[in-house]
């Protein structure tokens, strides 16, 4: 399985790289340590109540986020520009919990 995460603001971009396969994460450009697999299950167990693209077309600046999922031979994608998933604060939460926010 392979998961990229994007996330971009005004202030600052953040780009996760996870690959189980190789055993791997990158965080902008720069290998971490992250135990891969617990991560890989949570971020999945909040995305998945996640619509495929929510975008506040109102709002022209502010955040923005991209989660790639490869898994089992399919690509999911779940991307939103402003408008974000009831759960979101959870995501970020993992983030911060593992230093990437």
């Amino acid at each position: 399985m392979k998961i990229t995460v994007s996330v971009f603001n005004m202030y600052n971009s953040r780009y996760l790289v996870l690959d189980d396969e190789k055993n791997e994460a990158t965080f902008n450009g720069q290998k971490v340590n992250i135990d891969i697999k617990p991560f890989a299950s949570r971020l999945l167990a909040i995305v998945s109540s996640w619509d495929e693209r929510m975008v506040n077309e109102m709002v022209l600046d502010g955040e923005s986020y991209f989660v790639k999922i490869e898994k089992d031979g399919k690509v999911y994608t779940y991307e939103g520009r402003n408008k974000f998933p009831v759960n979101y604060r959870d995501f970020v939460g993992l983030l911060r919990e593992n230093k990437l926010w």
